[in-house]
């Protein structure tokens, strides 16, 4: 019995150590970061936002995001969703690029990464707190850490307006 237990805090202890390293969250954050501009400079028009927060968020933070996006979508104005977390903007030009300026590790399984964001020429710091789950690194936060507390703070202001986001 000692030999199984052995075995799976061996496995275990692996896996953490395989997510620990600043240089696998740096890859990742630039593997994110090089689809998002690509398919930006592909064409003339905005890509679907949504499309890259369901693939680089974290579980938690896109039902967040997505909850707010359906508040405002009853309101009809944007509460949070003002310009594109993406690009730091609400346009974007040919020299669209992003570079991982830092990373620091949190634990196994959180990393604080600063993002410089550079578009119309002139660079934008992006921060991003990174969680690792289902087996990769995902954004749990932007903007120093704030944006999920600014979308608790709007939603529980809107519940008590009386205004619930319909996706649960």
């Amino acid at each position: 019995m000692n030999k199984i237990i052995v075995c799976v805090c061996v496995l275990f202890a692996l896996e953490f150590n395989n997510c620990t390293k600043p240089d696998d969250v740096e890859a990742r954050v630039n593997e994110m970061y090089s689809h998002v501009v690509s398919e930006y400079l592909k064409s003339d028009f905005r890509p679907g936002k949504i499309n890259f927060d369901s693939l680089y968020f974290s579980k938690e933070f896109y039902l967040l995001d997505r909850q707010i996006a359906d508040i405002e979508n009853q309101l009809g104005e944007p509460i949070i969703h003002d310009c594109d977390d993406w690009i730091c903007a609400q346009d974007f030009d040919k020299d669209l690029a992003a570079k991982v300026n830092s990373v620091k590790m949190r634990g196994n399984k959180k990393a604080l990464v600063n993002v410089i964001i550079h578009n119309c020429g002139t660079d934008f710091e992006q921060n991003l707190t990174m969680v690792y789950e289902r087996g990769n690194w995902f954004i749990d936060d932007l903007y120093d850490g704030t944006r999920r507390q600014q979308i608790l703070d709007e939603l529980k202001h809107y519940k008590k307006e009386g205004i619930e986001p319909r996706i649960k």
